[in-house]
């Protein structure tokens, strides 16, 4: 998470840089699509300096943020990296709107701020962050949820405990999941091109594996014991 903490913060601190005064009518969104009597009651010498303090800011205090709350807990870390810069961006949009005289492009800015309102509020609502309920029906096993699973006792080929996900090393790809804090919900493809399932706090030991017809499936549950768990799906199996 670090890494990725770095690398993020590493491109907001360059965008600091990339936009001028000088180069703002050739690069800078809006402006270079504005008249040249638009452009001419835009500050853009005072929007070029707030710019550039905004990203450098952001992106310093992006990096040094992630990486406090991570010595705390790594799924607030998480929530952290993704809505720090949403929020951070709904300020300088509006704030933004200080430097032009032009009501369209103000009206587009509360727009454009208001969807990224909505999306931060979403994030910060996600369910992602939590575990994925596993539910046992009469001849369904679903593991519920926006990535989840639904499995029939004839699919199911196998159980067993396991304290390890398939790579040690914890290095996936997503084929189309959630992966942040210490969650991965949803599809991911290992080293060699195999597709698994998991539904796993990387953090809790051990791991149910499930043997399926869709493929393998890992879950663990934060305050469930795990033991007890794969006994009731054996049994559920068996009758």
């Amino acid at each position: 998470m670090i890494y990725i903490a770095f690398i993020i913060s590493l491109i907001f601190f360059s965008i600091g840089f990339i936009v001028t005064q000088n180069n703002a009518k050739y690069i800078l969104s809006g402006y270079n699509t504005l008249s040249a009597a638009k452009r001419a009651t835009f500050d853009i010498e005072g929007y070029a300096k707030f710019f550039k303090r905004f990203h450098t800011i952001l992106g310093i205090s992006l990096f040094v943020g992630t990486m406090l709350i991570s010595l705390i807990d790594n799924n607030w870390a998480s929530r952290f990296m993704i809505g720090y810069p949403l929020a951070a961006y709904i300020y300088f949009i509006i704030e933004g709107n200080r430097f032009s005289a032009d009501r369209s492009q103000k009206l587009i800015s509360y727009v454009v701020g208001g969807v990224l309102s909505v999306l931060l509020i979403v994030i910060s609502l996600s369910s992602g962050f939590e575990t994925s309920e596993m539910i046992l029906k009469d001849n369904i096993l679903e593991i519920k949820g926006s990535f989840g699973v639904t499995l029939t006792k004839q699919e199911i080929l196998g159980q067993k405990l396991v304290d390890e996900l398939p790579e040690k090393d914890g290095i996936f790809s997503k084929v189309g999941g959630f992966a942040a804090g210490d969650y991965a919900k949803g599809n991911f493809r290992l080293k060699g091109g195999r597709i698994v399932k998991l539904y796993v706090n990387k953090k809790v030991r051990p791991f149910i594996l499930l043997n399926t017809i869709k493929g393998d499936v890992y879950y663990n549950a934060d305050e469930t014991d795990m033991k007890v768990l794969f006994e009731k799906i054996r049994h559920w199996r068996e009758h």
